[in-house]
């Protein structure tokens, strides 16, 4: 595949997307803090945990990292090679887990015990995340975006059946997710054994996949499977975890631990951070600047989450009755952390993921510096030809100074 310039612009509408589908997660967070934490509602369900308890709460978290960082892969992905259906399918799951996240908390912030709204807000929940789950079945088309050959045509068709039997499965069962204590109201015994029989489709079709990519990599120069290397070692991971899951909730479907749901939502993130590597050290897509922008605002986007909760929570702790006040203090502190973060997050990130960028910066940095000190035009000639060769790298250097 080649590679694209890092320099072009990323297109606006693919930020548009990116920026509507952040701010519809802090929304829906937002939402569940004032409900949950505040409030002290119970619920709802998500990724088929009734979110009760101190764990149960880091299943809210976690979806939101994982969906946050396959939006950004899937914007990176679709911005510069478009004509990728790995990019596409990754957008599709990503503004799935999304949509579906707001509308299941925006049905609960109405909540009332009974209600319509909470009772298809925890069915929602309880069985949308599985759309999310099977991320690792789009290295079937990696890195090209196509199948090996047409004869592997079968696979897609073997993930779609599977994944469709997943989900009925969870939403036609007698209980929305883990809770025996919420029966569905939309349960249907011929549905939910139908579901079971399709649902083993989705076996032969991981095994396909991991069948495609030893043909592929065998078939491969040896830069491309350097690339699929680390791919190929995330999916290995996620197939393992979603087999964990699925044994879990066979052999044990009323006792389902709810940290074996954790490693199933973080499963979703082991085959786009698989992608990132690959992209940032083999150079697959040659984007380092765009990655290195969307983890530090990523990253960014967690951390000042994750301090808005807790601030709120611990004002709302030592002083029980300034709900207002523990909102107002926490907002304007965000506001004065802020940029703080951001250049700290930047500068890591930089250092980690694009070097290039923070190798050049710091020459320049410090051939301002000399500036100072310099006293003669020949030596400011001679340190403007090595910060030349350090950042731009030309072949050839001509310096001329007007006499």
């Amino acid at each position: 595949m080649a590679g694209v310039s890092s320099s072009e612009r990323i297109p606006r509408w693919v930020l548009v997307v990116w920026s509507i589908q952040m701010v519809m997660l802090l929304g829906g967070l937002l939402l569940w803090v004032v409900q949950g934490v505040i409030r002290g509602v119970p619920g709802p369900v998500i990724a088929g945990v009734y979110v009760v308890g101190v764990v149960d709460v880091a299943v809210v978290i976690v979806y939101i990292v994982a969906a946050g960082a396959l939006a950004s892969v899937a914007a990176i992905l679709v911005a510069r090679v478009p004509e990728n259906r790995t990019g596409w399918i990754l957008s599709g799951v990503a503004a799935w887990m999304v949509v579906s996240f707001s509308t299941i908390m925006a049905l609960y912030f109405l909540h009332s015990p009974g209600s319509s709204q909470t009772a298809l807000a925890n069915w929602l929940g309880a069985w949308t995340f599985v759309v999310a789950v099977p991320t690792s079945l789009v290295l079937m088309i990696f890195p090209t975006g196509r199948l090996p050959s047409r004869r592997w045509g079968i696979l897609p068709w073997l993930a779609l059946g599977g994944i469709t039997g997943w989900i009925l499965e969870e939403a036609a069962g007698p209980r929305l997710g883990l809770e025996e204590e919420l029966p569905n109201p939309w349960a249907n015994p011929q549905l939910l054994e139908f579901g079971d029989g399709l649902a083993l489709l989705f076996l032969p079709a991981l095994i396909g996949t991991v069948a495609s990519l030893v043909v592929r990599y065998r078939k491969a120069a040896r830069d491309v499977r350097l690339q699929m290397k680390w791919v190929a070692y995330g999916g290995v991971l996620q197939v393992g975890a979603i087999l964990l899951t699925w044994s879990a909730e066979i052999f044990s479907p009323t006792d389902f631990p709810v940290e074996v749901v954790l490693i199933g939502m973080l499963s979703t993130l082991i085959v786009p951070v698989a992608l990132g590597v690959a992209i940032l050290r083999y150079r697959l897509y040659d984007i380092d600047h765009l990655v290195s922008r969307t983890v530090t605002y990523l990253v960014l986007s967690v951390l000042l989450a994750a301090v808005y909760l807790g601030g709120v929570i611990g004002i709302q702790a030592i002083f029980p009755s300034s709900e207002g006040l523990a909102v107002a203090a926490t907002t304007l502190g965000l506001a004065f952390l802020f940029n703080p973060l951001r250049r700290r997050v930047q500068d890591q990130m930089d250092r980690r993921f694009n070097r290039r960028r923070f190798d050049a910066e710091r020459v320049l940095q410090l051939f301002t510096e000399r500036l100072r000190v310099v006293h003669t035009v020949e030596e400011l000639a001679a340190d403007l030809a090595g910060t030349l060769q350090q950042t731009l790298a030309p072949a050839s250097i001509a310096v001329w100074i007007r006499e």
